[in-house]
């Protein structure tokens, strides 16, 4: 067994001994390691969201939903119960998750007449809050492109206060939502 001296620590061949064992990692290691960090998030991300379906583009959103027959008759939930179970229909699996769907009904804003004299054009985008029951409890103008008119603003407003909606789903529970509606002025439409 060797003691090691004060002297030979700081000998040239120990200095350089030291230097190699202390190399810099190499950049490619660096990128290897975010690569693949970033992979498994992406793996991670794809399996948790495999019930979820993409939202309609906002476009879509916006249109009423086309007019429907009544859900259920008085008349028909007795039938269901009169008829054999060996004849009964499987039923449609319950809506978990949706955004609030405006209803046909819905009157489209109108082009202020004065605005449209005036040859005013512009886009403007509404937030709405709906609540449980699908009731507009607040909207407000929250962008604007081309000119700015109070005219235009109020209606929109006027006219998407007064909406009506299918409540917002989640894991089958009506639930409060905002909904944002495009809504574009333009003296070539009219």
């Amino acid at each position: 067994m060797t003691a090691t001296t004060h002297e030979d620590l700081h000998s040239p061949q120990l200095q350089q001994d030291a230097s190699e064992q202390h190399k810099p990692t190499s950049p490619w290691m660096w990128i290897a390691l975010i690569v693949a960090m970033f992979a498994a998030a992406l793996l991670w991300l794809r399996h948790s969201n495999q019930e979820d379906v993409a939202p309609a583009p906002v476009g879509e959103r916006m249109l009423p939903a086309p007019e429907q027959a009544p859900v259920a008759d008085a008349q028909e939930p007795a039938a269901r119960q009169a008829a054999p179970a060996g004849s009964q229909h499987k039923a449609a699996p319950a809506v978990r998750n949706r955004e609030a769907r405006p209803l046909a009904g819905n009157s489209k804003p109108t082009y202020p007449a004065a605005a449209l004299r005036n040859g005013v054009q512009g886009s403007l985008v509404a937030s709405l809050n709906v609540d449980t029951r699908g009731q507009v409890t607040n909207a407000a103008i929250v962008s604007r492109s081309g000119e700015r008119s109070r005219d235009l603003d109020r209606a929109v407003l006027s006219a998407v206060q007064n909406w009506k909606f299918q409540p917002a789903m989640h894991e089958g529970r009506a639930v409060a939502s905002v909904v944002r509606v495009p809504v574009d002025f333009r003296t070539e439409q009219r």
